[in-house]
This record gives C-alpha cells, sequence and structure tokens, in this order.
C-alpha cells in the first residue's frame, strides 16, 4: 500500500484516537444548572471534542425542526374524487 493511501485508510482510526484522547483531558464542574468542561492538562487541546460537540448540537437542532414540520393532517387520509 503506498504511504497516501494508508494515511487516507488510518485516518478516521487517528482521528478517533484523537478525539478519545481530549475527550480523556477533560473534567467536570458544575455551577448551578451549567456544566463546565475544563481542560486537566492545557498541552492537550479540546478543539476537536468542541467541534463534536457543535456537529452534535447542530444534527440534534436539524432533526427537531424535521419532527416539527411533520404534522397530523386529516386531509391525508381522506380520499376523495
Amino acid at each position: 500500500m503506498k504511504p497516501e493511501d494508508r494515511s487516507t485508510y488510518l485516518k478516521p482510526f487517528t482521528l478517533t484516537s484523537i478525539l478519545k484522547e481530549e475527550t480523556l483531558n477533560l473534567r467536570e464542574e458544575n455551577e448551578g444548572t451549567n456544566i463546565i468542561l475544563k481542560q486537566a492538562n492545557k498541552s492537550i487541546k479540546k478543539d476537536k471534542f468542541s467541534s463534536f460537540e457543535y456537529g452534535l448540537l447542530y444534527i440534534k437542532t436539524v432533526e427537531d425542526a424535521k419532527k416539527k414540520k411533520k404534522r397530523f393532517s386529516a386531509k391525508d387520509f381522506m380520499f376523495m374524487n
């Protein structure tokens, strides 16, 4: 396998490992009802984890919007000529 093909093939595994590292580096702090994630070790960034969180939030927003658009209409079940 060529080095370029190998790096392309291994990229998802590498990114998953980096995300796991960044996730394990965070610690949780509660301030009332808010949950704040802080870095335990400042040398490891949390950029990919933050991007992952925003991605999940976007997916949830899109899914909620789709659910709101689906409304029951009695006209859909009436077969009139």
